[in-house]
């Protein structure tokens, strides 16, 4: 009984990953969490992991779906917003590792480049 309980439900999951996308997947397409709720939703379908395995079922949108609000201003409009934020939030990363860098070196070029007592 179990083996066809495992039959079945590895066709549905094939079946779902071929007209479905996951939450996971909609990330790495550059869809924030927010985003996904905003736009989609409520999953499309919701995939059971099966009786052995624990975790929340499985999120799955259908693609058409995910596509058509890809295409959307709103995506658009989000996902540029996100992106400026991030290159926003690299740059003052960068600013700050600079400036670390060079009040560290005030006084002590060796340290910058390797120098000093300390070598193994």
């Amino acid at each position: 009984m179990m083996a066809s309980f495992d039959k079945e439900q590895g066709e549905r999951e094939g079946e779902a990953r071929r007209t479905h996308v996951s939450a996971g997947r909609l990330r790495a397409r550059g869809w924030p969490a927010g985003l996904v709720r905003r736009l989609l939703g409520e999953p499309d379908l919701l995939l059971g992991l099966g009786p052995h395995r624990s975790g929340p079922p499985l999120r799955l949108y259908r693609i058409e779906r995910v596509e058509a609000a890809e295409r959307s201003e709103e995506f658009r409009a989000a996902t540029a917003a996100a992106a400026r934020r991030i290159g926003a939030v690299r740059s003052a990363v960068v600013r700050a590792a600079v400036r670390r860098r060079r009040r560290g070196a005030g006084g002590n070029v060796d340290a910058e480049a390797g120098g000093g007592a300390d070598h193994r």
